[in-house]
């Protein structure tokens, strides 16, 4: 859409059953210690009963928190009450309750499929089922004829665009799937079943992941939808094999469009060249639509060892760590793709970079421990910036700002996984 460690098992006698609690000692590309390595001490897991989510969704899989195991990555020192608050927080400013859409308060509370998405990713890793089912009741009365969300909609529910747009579908369907896990319900793991192939019929072209069932254009795509891990799933689920082609597929495209710092244009054509899109342009350059990128990326290396993420990875988190050393407040809100300033005009680059950049950014910090002093400073920013007085700043707890900086606390401290393969 366009836009300007490991674990172990406490068990107790409450009705939460057995809780995760980390080990000492991560694995992987990260600091060896789950910790960030900055402490001998460990990330602090509360018992799932003192989150009140819990209690009102049901015999949950995975009552939050779990701080599932990344196998090739390691975590800040989190602690999942801040990890609580920013859910909280989001939930109680973007999500409303009578209709169970996602708002976008600063775009005259209207919303995009892209925020049913996140709202469906939020709900069923926080363990909020009655606002993930209520989520994914509004984006299942908005499908378009091909059974893909229309991606916009008016504060009154009239559609104000046309089309669907595939990142939002591929988050509902893979939400969709660990839903069918997390609650044992298998009508959720046959409706995301339905949306990923509904997906590869409408919005995949060959191999290549197009951006939208009115695209129909396989030279106009956005590498940030591009979701490796998310493929491996609808691969396994649906029993199609053809995802794991597309999955090659938009590696190839990343890598051709990732340039040296791994800074990919918002919208390449399928050589990964970038093009003019949108006004002002903002297509060829790092902006809010590529800044997602790091996170669905990092998810396929701290999964599953994709060595193309790896490589990835290494570029863009090479770049953040250089240019934010110590504080992210000397980044900026779009690069071009060699890392320098993009013109005025296209008004990127202008102002200082909010969590949509360095939440994503500081997951993907987690590949590797020259990174981890950039990764814990983000961490640290994030939970400065979905807490007390921020949220009621419309520009910096905004619709797109807050829920990546929701989602990017979730995975750092091991709240975002795939349940289908615990």
């Amino acid at each position: 859409m366009q836009r300007f460690p490991l674990v172990s098992f406490v068990c107790g006698l409450s009705l939460f059953g057995c809780w995760a609690t980390p080990s000492q000692g991560g694995t992987g590309g990260g600091s060896g210690t789950g910790t960030g390595g900055s402490s001998s001490s460990g990330p602090t897991m509360k018992d799932p009963s003192t989150y009140a989510q819990n209690g009102t969704s049901g015999n949950a899989m995975y009552p939050y928190p779990q701080g599932h195991a990344y196998a090739n990555c390691s975590w800040p020192k989190y602690n999942t009450d801040v990890v609580e608050t920013a859910y909280q927080n989001w939930k109680a400013k973007f999500f409303d309750s009578g209709t169970g859409r996602i708002m976008r308060p600063e775009d005259s509370n209207d919303t995009v499929s892209e925020g049913i998405g996140y709202g469906m990713l939020i709900g069923v890793f926080m363990n909020d089922k009655a606002m993930f089912d209520a989520v994914w009741g509004y984006g299942k009365a908005h499908l378009d004829g091909n059974g893909l969300m229309t991606w916009h909609y008016n504060s009154s529910g009239s559609a104000a665009g046309n089309g669907s747009a595939t990142d939002a579908d591929e988050d509902m369907a893979y939400a969709l799937m660990m839903a069918g896990v997390q609650w044992s319900d298998s009508t959720y793991t046959s409706a995301g079943t339905t949306m990923a192939n509904a997906i590869m019929a409408h919005e995949v072209s060959g191999n290549v992941l197009e951006a939208g069932d009115s695209f129909n254009n396989a030279n106009e795509l956005d590498p940030s939808y591009f979701a490796p891990s998310y493929y491996r799933v609808f691969a396994r689920v649906t029993g199609n094999s053809a995802w794991m082609n597309v999955l090659d597929e938009t590696y190839t495209i990343l890598g051709n469009a990732d340039q040296p710092d791994g800074l990919v244009p918002n919208w390449v054509n399928q050589s990964g060249t970038g093009i003019s899109y949108g006004s002002p342009n903002v297509g060829p350059y790092f902006g809010y639509d590529a800044c997602r990128t790091p996170f669905r990326i990092a998810l396929d290396w701290c999964l599953n060892g994709e060595l193309r993420a790896q490589s990835y990875l290494n570029l863009i988190e090479g770049f953040y760590s250089a240019q934010a050393p110590n504080s992210v407040a000397t980044l900026k809100d779009g690069y071009t793709t060699s890392g320098g300033m993009p013109p005025s005009a296209s008004g990127l680059g202008v102002n200082q970079a909010g969590m949509a950049f360095y939440g994503p950014a500081a997951v993907g910090a987690m590949e590797a421990a020259q990174y981890n002093a950039f990764r814990d400073s983000a961490y640290l920013s994030l939970i400065g910036q979905t807490s007390g007085a921020a949220v009621s700043n419309s520009g910096i707890f905004s619709y797109f700002s807050g829920s990546w900086g929701t989602l990017s606390l979730m995975a750092l401290s091991g709240n975002f996984w795939d349940m289908t393969s615990p």
